[in-house]
């Protein structure tokens, strides 16, 4: 089964702005592994205002011509049922289920955590 496992860092405020990071692992995976990695993408956005259509929009640009189910832990997707997150996404959603999808989820969370700290790092001045 082909997945995309996300992860949003950086959905607290910041000195009035969200500066945050989706991380998206596609992936094919078994029910106890991930078999292969096609792909990794990270996708930044900073924003104002943090609500379900900033969420949504920032989930639908990361994954934009990857194919699979989106699988997202349900604290990213505000603990929506899985038919709401599918019709605001436009595509197949899940919660993971399986080993396989928990790991990929993990990946994904280290991927995005060390994209923002890249993002927000200041380097010191010269």
């Amino acid at each position: 089964m082909d997945i995309l496992a996300i992860d949003i860092s950086g959905r607290h405020s910041v000195q009035g702005r969200y500066t945050m990071v989706c991380a998206v692992l596609s992936a094919r995976v078994s029910p106890n592994f991930i078999e292969k990695v096609h792909s990794v993408r990270l996708v930044p956005r900073i924003a104002e205002a943090l609500d379900i259509d900033v969420i949504a929009s920032l989930i639908s640009d990361a994954c934009l011509c990857l194919p699979g189910t989106i699988v997202a832990e349900r604290g990213d997707f505000y603990n929506l049922e899985v038919w709401r997150a599918q019709s605001i996404l436009g595509r197949d959603f899940k919660y993971p289920e399986t080993i396989a999808e928990r790991t990929a989820i993990e990946l994904a969370h280290h991927i995005s955590l060390a994209g923002r700290r890249l993002i927000t790092a200041r380097w010191p001045d010269d």
